[in-house]
């Protein structure tokens, strides 16, 4: 698969496993990813524990009130404080997305151009 265009988390999840060349993300989620990716950095940096820890504190956040975050913080250690300047609705958006694939694909792909119809165009990365 060379080049890919999609418009859904779907899409974009298959698209990732089909182990598109370049994949173009377009309409509200090119914006979403955009927001998240952030989000998708810091977790990138996670170990499975704590990225697990970090996907149970957002799940948990509507029932807790934010306490579950400040917790998975006080848990994880410093590099759940990196997490502390985002707001809790990019977690909310990127634990929508899928924090897995998020990081999965800032992980396997380079971001190439930022603006292609509001979207955004990522090559898989060399290696």
């Amino acid at each position: 698969m060379k080049e890919v265009i999609v418009a859904t988390k779907e899409e974009l999840k298959h698209a990732k496993e089909a182990r598109a060349e370049v994949i173009i993300i377009q309409g509200q989620l090119a914006a979403d990813v955009r927001r998240t990716k952030k989000v998708a950095i810091l977790a990138g940096g996670l170990s499975s524990v704590a990225l697990a820890g970090l996907i149970a504190a957002l799940a948990a956040t509507p029932t807790t009130g934010g306490a579950s975050l400040a917790l998975y913080a006080a848990a994880a250690g410093t590099t759940a404080t990196a997490f502390t300047g985002i707001e809790i609705a990019t977690l909310f958006l990127a634990g929508s997305i899928g924090i897995t694939l998020l990081v999965s694909i800032f992980k396997d792909y380079e971001e190439i151009e930022a603006s292609v119809s509001d979207g955004i165009k990522l090559k898989k990365k060399s290696k």
